[in-house]
């Protein structure tokens, strides 16, 4: 008998356990010395600041939600916005709003660094659960590629904690048929933070489905293990939000054709890819692996890849979902049994504590004002009288909400708020196409903050009546010589 076919019979059938192989001092160094590093590599970008357009409104939503305690109403942040505003992201707002009257955009850009360890940690908690220290830390880190796209300052972090450890938890149940209710309450803060919660509802779902499937469940135990996604969706509505939560599904699904993240993912770009060997590998070690053939892991995986072949924006969510079935089936491969040493687990810790500091250290060394945005153009917006309408490019909306508050924004990325005939009309002007003049007038702007090469500028200087007042990182502002 092989080494190979000795290790796959010693593996238990459908536990995610196997007897343990022997191990080198080298092997049992390696995993946690690796998730230490990732985390301070990831720490390091809290030097670059704060350029993602999304942070910037969603602390001055936090600001407002702290001044009226109001989460649901007419928009504060927009004049030109259709739809209700309803903070769905409240409670990750609201921190980051607390955060920046602590310490400003350096604070926010070290509370990020705050959540990306924490999504580090809790996929490699997830892995480490199913799986060795070894196939858990290099999944982990194949996983953190998949979401890097996702890892920018914005409540979502929070989200890919809270589904990487829902994950976890319906694969636990999945093993033992245990009903964790403590995923009740783990949707109802989910809920308050971001709304890919319902993601979690649907790994309920799917687990559930996939248990019926193999007939480990009969009817009364399937109800009860119903019962937990059924009453996450119940909970939901005990959030501030109420009913209201549930309305802004169909705002958002209507603008996305027009928002670039919410587009089919590159199959070439690096998250894409990385999921794509989570997803592939872990179907060929299925293969391989009897044992850990189930309805219930099937599920879960074409959840996975369901949700990273959607959109661009949830590729993250499919990486996430699929981290902890991966390094399970590397680790039956391996002969690995899971779990981690007391040890690893302090170093991990260690270097969790080093990675905090090292971002504290980068952030405060950073930049102290949004990044990538034109700066430079600021005195003569200020200028403007208080009230005056900047069509502007959406990019850009954040940080006229966030750092010229007097004006009015005609775009931003909040598209959802906009509505359709908002999104058709802003690609049509800044493209210049035919009838843009009159879409364009119809708000009565006093200047044009845009990107250098867009259309609209030359449109505006064919038409007369306008000058060009300066040119910062790429943008160029523009200002009526007449009142309009």
């Amino acid at each position: 008998m092989t080494e190979t076919s000795a290790r796959t019979r010693a593996a238990s059938t459908g536990t995610g356990e196997a007897r343990p192989a022997p191990r080198s001092r080298v092997l049992t160094i390696v995993p946690p010395v690796v998730i230490a590093l990732l985390m301070v590599a990831l720490s390091r970008y809290a030097g670059d600041g704060i350029s993602d357009p999304d942070a910037l409104w969603h602390i001055r939503a936090g600001d407002v939600l702290r001044q009226r305690w109001q989460f649901a109403g007419d928009d504060p942040l927009g004049t030109f916005t259709h739809g209700r505003w309803i903070l769905n992201q409240w409670l990750g707002e609201l921190l980051m709003s607390v955060t920046h009257s602590w310490g400003g955009l350096p604070a926010v850009a070290w509370l990020t660094t705050v959540g990306r360890i924490g999504v580090c940690l809790a996929v490699y908690a997830a892995c480490v659960r199913r799986a060795g220290s070894l196939p858990a830390a290099v999944v982990t880190a194949a996983t953190v590629v998949g979401v890097a796209g996702g890892l920018s300052p914005r409540p979502q972090l929070v989200a890919f904690v809270l589904l990487a450890v829902t994950v976890s938890g319906w694969l636990a149940t999945a093993t033992d048929l245990r009903p964790r209710w403590w995923l009740v309450g783990t949707a109802w803060l989910w809920a308050c933070c971001h709304g890919t919660w319902v993601v979690g509802v649907m790994v309920g779902l799917a687990t559930v489905g996939g248990l019926v499937l193999e007939r480990r469940l009969d009817l009364r135990g399937a109800v009860k293990l119903a019962l937990l996604p059924m009453l996450s969706v119940v909970v939901a509505t005990l959030t501030p939000l109420g009913p209201a939560l549930f309305s802004g599904f169909a705002a958002v699904r209507a603008v996305s054709p027009y928002i670039q993240e919410w587009q089919h993912p590159s199959p070439t770009s690096p998250s894409t890819l990385a999921v794509a060997a989570l997803a592939t590998s872990t179907l060929l070690l299925w293969w391989r692996q009897r044992e850990l053939r189930s309805w219930s892991r099937l599920a879960l995986w074409l959840l996975g890849v369901g949700w990273a072949a959607l959109y661009a924006r949830t590729v993250p969510v499919g990486a996430i979902i699929l981290a902890p079935l991966a390094a399970e089936a590397v680790s039956h491969v391996l002969g690995r049994p899971a779990g981690a040493s007391r040890w690893q687990n302090r170093v991990v810790g260690l270097g969790a504590a080093l990675a905090l500091a090292v971002g504290a250290a980068a952030a405060a060394a950073g930049p102290h004002g949004p990044v990538g945005v034109p700066e430079r153009l600021s005195p003569a917006l200020d200028a403007l009288p208080v009230g005056s309408v900047v069509w502007n490019d959406d990019a850009l909306g954040g940080w006229l909400i966030y750092s010229h508050p007097s004006l009015r924004q005609t775009a931003d990325t909040r598209a959802e708020l906009y509505g359709v005939a908002a999104a058709r009309s802003y690609l049509m002007v800044i493209a210049a196409r035919p009838g843009w003049e009159a879409q364009f007038d119809r708000l009565h702007p006093q200047a044009v903050l845009v990107g250098q090469g867009a259309p609209l500028v030359d449109g505006l200087e064919r038409r007369g009546g306008w000058h060009e007042v300066g040119r910062d990182g790429g943008f160029v502002l523009l200002e009526a010589v007449s009142p309009p």
